[in-house]
């Protein structure tokens, strides 16, 4: 009789324990199952927002690999924030300064790079004046991008009159034959000439512009000097009883 009994207890027991067992499973899957369709609500009701997958000084080009998509709650995010859509349209921009890894992307933070032009090959005080020239000007074809020249005038061309004196503007690079910059253009007899002048030759260049000048090629490797204006020397004869040149 009591064998009976213990045996009973024992599955009584595990009856309760199976029943306890059983239930916080069905208890765990519930919350489970409850929580991720909170979850899923939650994602559903959440936005894509493009954030900056590192730190960037100031200055940086971007790059896709400088850019990552983040989710953030629909009241959190702002008017200004870019989306991933917007991804291709500010890559090569340069941040206008430090953003953090992580930040949500803003035009405010970026500004268009500088494309790159003609002028980034003058430095500063340069000037790059293009002039129409001659076939002798350009030494019947012979002239090429690079070559070093001498622009040579009458010295009345710069404002003072005297004959037969010639000055010059040396030292003068050729950056480009007609519209052409590349060293190895080989198209025929050109009508312009564009050359790299300082502030000082451009401005002695439009003094003899229009009066014509010629075009001396140079050395490629020394500097040359200016031609300098050599005094006129006047001999005055006596000639019955009076002086004459």
């Amino acid at each position: 009789m009591q064998v009976n009994l213990k045996w009973k207890l024992t599955l009584l027991v595990l009856l309760v324990l199976a029943l306890v067992i059983a239930s916080y499973q069905l208890m765990r899957t519930y919350v489970e199952q409850q929580s991720q369709a909170i979850e899923q609500q939650r994602n559903a009701a959440m936005e894509w927002v493009l954030v900056f997958k590192r730190d960037l000084e100031e200055g940086h080009m971007v790059t896709l690999d400088d850019l990552q998509q983040r989710k953030y709650p629909p009241g959190y995010i702002s008017e200004d924030w870019l989306r991933p859509q917007d991804a291709m349209a500010i890559v090569g921009n340069l941040t206008q300064h430090f953003v953090s890894r992580g930040e949500p992307v803003m035009l405010a933070v970026l500004q268009q790079a500088r494309r790159a032009s003609f002028s980034d090959v003058l430095a500063h005080n340069e000037y790059a004046v293009t002039a129409t020239i001659s076939i002798e000007q350009v030494h019947h074809g012979l002239l090429a991008i690079g070559n070093r020249v001498s622009l040579v005038a009458q010295r009345d061309s710069f404002g003072e009159a005297s004959e037969n004196t010639l000055m010059s503007i040396a030292n003068v690079e050729i950056l480009a034959i007609d519209n052409v910059t590349e060293a190895d253009w080989q198209q025929g007899l050109a009508s312009t000439l564009t050359f790299r002048f300082t502030a000082a030759q451009a401005a002695a260049f439009e003094q003899i512009r229009r009066s014509g000048y010629a075009i001396w090629l140079q050395n490629p490797e020394p500097d040359y000097a200016p031609l300098k204006a050599e005094p006129v020397i006047k001999i005055y004869t006596m000639n019955n009883g009076g002086f004459g040149e």
